[in-house]
């Protein structure tokens, strides 16, 4: 399991633990102005800040990696940190929240100017402080029902599921990533810190199963999924898997399936 389970789980997946939800913990660790003035630095941090630091590491790439990727990833584990995770942990989590609404996606306005509602608020009701701000104070509430349907469509399109802190440990949104989301970007396109952990399983292929059609690989978002041409079958390499499942949707014979990620395997 990840740092986070072992400081925050209380024994379990340290997003299984229904504690990091409520507005106790939330009150810990943060308050309503502090969570507002985050909120709305948001689309500045997306468009100005991220694109100031890639350039700085495009110009300075040994200094980069040395201090700034570490020092901002020990910042973001504190401020707003995410980490994958699969439909059938995402619905458990839905299941158990106490309020659920849908919000634009500030990663989509950042980087295709257009509104996606690829977002969810969650935990305990967090409406007031959604309405002083700039990009969520047009949320939808919607039933854990509505919202578990919502996650199959956009697991089947292929979003990665995450979670995400609104200061750690507190848990207060899922988003739904693709190539478009600023998380993604950063992370995986510019490689400018770590902000999202890999999820707590890996994806593994069947080879009695897999029929070689090549659609998972299209699916991935993180190169973890190669061809053999030889044995003609895909494989996965279980140190770039993000253990997202999202692989499973296309693959029409079940060929793959999640596993526990291992120990030895980073996250």
């Amino acid at each position: 399991m990840c740092e986070f389970c072992t400081s925050h789980g209380e024994g379990k997946k340290w997003y299984e633990n229904l504690s990091n939800y409520t507005e106790e913990v939330f009150n810990s660790v943060s308050s309503k102005g502090e969570l507002t003035t985050f909120i709305n630095k948001l689309y500045h941090a997306m468009t100005v800040d991220i694109p100031r630091a890639n350039n700085f590491k495009k110009r300075f790439p040994k200094i980069y990696n040395l201090i700034v990727h570490p020092t901002l990833t020990k910042y973001l584990k504190k401020k707003h940190f995410g980490q994958v995770v699969p439909i059938e942990d995402i619905n458990k989590i839905l299941e158990g929240v106490e309020s659920i609404v849908r919000l634009p996606c500030v990663c989509r306005k950042a980087t295709i100017k257009a509104e996606r509602r690829y977002c969810l608020g969650i935990g305990f009701d967090l409406s007031p402080i959604f309405k002083d701000t700039n990009d969520f104070k047009d949320f939808e509430r919607i039933s854990a029902d509505e919202a578990v349907k919502f996650i199959k469509t956009l697991d089947d399109e292929g979003q990665t599921h995450t979670i995400w802190t609104l200061k750690t440990p507190y848990i207060g949104s899922i988003c739904n990533c693709d190539r478009d989301c600023m998380a993604y970007r950063f992370q995986v396109g510019m490689d400018l810190g770590k902000a999202m952990w890999r999820a707590e399983y890996i994806a593994e292929i069947n080879n009695d199963l897999c029929s070689g059609c090549r659609e998972c690989m299209k699916r991935c978002y993180y190169g973890a999924i190669s061809y053999d041409r030889k044995n003609v079958k895909c494989n996965i390499n279980s140190m770039k898997c993000y253990g997202c499942g999202i692989c499973r949707a296309v693959c029409k014979y079940d060929a793959i399936h999640l596993s526990d990620r291992p120990i030895d395997i980073t996250f």
